[in-house]
């Protein structure tokens, strides 16, 4: 017995009944089915995602769509009324800010009173008037012959005594030299027939007075100017017509005189132009350049030139409004050289800067290139 049981000990091998081994099998076979199945399954997984990706995205377009067609009915259901009132808030918002860049955008200069009258900003008020149609004349200015005198002893002798000198301004009857006459020897007094100037003297004590001129006395405070008028002109120019003759750019208006022949047989006429030159401004040779005014038209609005200025590529004028004087565009009409005619830009009664208007002109200038900067 004992020799039985050492014997199966020993052995490597294990009998068991066809039972039990069907048993163990089955028992192996259902504990590794689920890793089988996740091989099966491996394979389809990449499919399945795709498909899972696929129903994601026309689920999320199915919803988008159903999200617009809410919206849109919503829309729709929406009263007319609430779409009005939206409108309706945002409308005086709109309109103040375009208040706004009207506001802003107006361009003008601020200076009171003092400071205006400091730089000498003149203003003038616009009114009607008339503007002139006028033709060019040049020529010179020349001594009136009425203003010349030469002055002569009226009986011949001995020039006893002389009171004026070469230069010296006198006037009408004054006394200038003293002659023993010939015949009789008495003493006569020489005296000036015109006010002026001693221009040439040819007298001098103890000398004999003959025929000769003693003094010439020459009248410069009445000249005159002598214009051209040539052949395209003629038609026009008539004796009586105002003239406006411009000298250091000031106008001085006066009348033609006359009309005369020009010398050497010229092709032109001369037109006589009385000057009074008691400021003495005016002297004899000097080239005059001047306009007749031939026409003269009555205009609604006028304004001087010199109230006008070049501004952005337009013709202004600058309004005083209180303490600030802003710019205005204008439409501008007949110009004769003067005054302009207003058409549109400005109306009856404005303040407008009629003189130094080019000061207002620079600030704004200025102004805007501090702004651009």
């Amino acid at each position: 017995m004992n020799q039985d049981k050492t014997m199966f000990n020993k052995s490597h091998f294990v009998f068991l009944p066809m039972s039990s081994l069907l048993s163990i099998a089955a028992l192996i076979l259902l504990i590794m089915s689920p890793a089988i199945a996740e091989d099966g399954h491996a394979h389809e997984a990449p499919q399945s995602d795709q498909q899972a990706q696929a129903q994601l995205a026309e689920s999320n377009q199915q919803h988008d769509h159903e999200i617009t067609h809410d919206k849109d009915n919503h829309d729709e259901s929406m009263p007319k009324e609430d779409e009005h009132d939206h409108s309706a808030e945002s409308k005086p918002e709109e309109e103040g800010h375009a208040h706004d860049a009207e506001d802003e955008g107006s361009e003008h200069v601020e200076m009171d009173d003092g400071m205006a009258q400091k730089h000498g900003v003149v203003t003038a008020e616009v009114t009607a008037g008339q503007i002139s149609v006028t033709s060019k004349l040049y020529g010179r200015v020349v001594l009136s012959p009425d203003e010349i005198s030469q002055v002569r002893a009226r009986f011949p002798g001995q020039i006893t005594r002389v009171y004026v000198n070469f230069g010296d301004s006198v006037k009408k009857g004054q006394l200038l030299a003293s002659v023993e006459s010939n015949n009789s020897l008495q003493s006569y007094n020489v005296t000036a027939p015109i006010s002026g100037v001693i221009t040439a003297k040819d007298a001098n004590t103890g000398e004999v007075a003959a025929d000769q001129s003693l003094f010439t006395i020459t009248n410069t405070q009445s000249l005159w100017a002598e214009l051209k008028v040539f052949p395209g002109q003629a038609m026009n120019i008539k004796p009586g017509q105002k003239v406006r003759l411009l000298h250091n750019n000031t106008f001085y208006e006066s009348t033609i005189k006359q009309l005369l022949p020009s010398k050497d047989d010229a092709p032109y006429r001369i037109a006589r132009v009385a000057l009074d030159n008691q400021q003495q401004v005016w002297f004899p040779g000097l080239l005059v350049e001047a306009e007749a005014i031939t026409e003269q038209t009555e205009v609604k609005l006028r304004i001087p030139n010199s109230a006008i200025q070049q501004f952005e590529g337009a013709s202004v004028a600058f309004v005083k409004v209180g303490n600030q004087y802003q710019v205005r565009p204008l439409q501008l009409g007949l110009n004769d050289g003067q005054f302009s005619e207003v058409i549109s830009g400005l109306r009856q009664g404005d303040d407008i800067v009629a003189e130094n208007s080019y000061l207002i002109k620079a600030d704004l200038e200025k102004a805007g290139a501090a702004h651009a900067h």
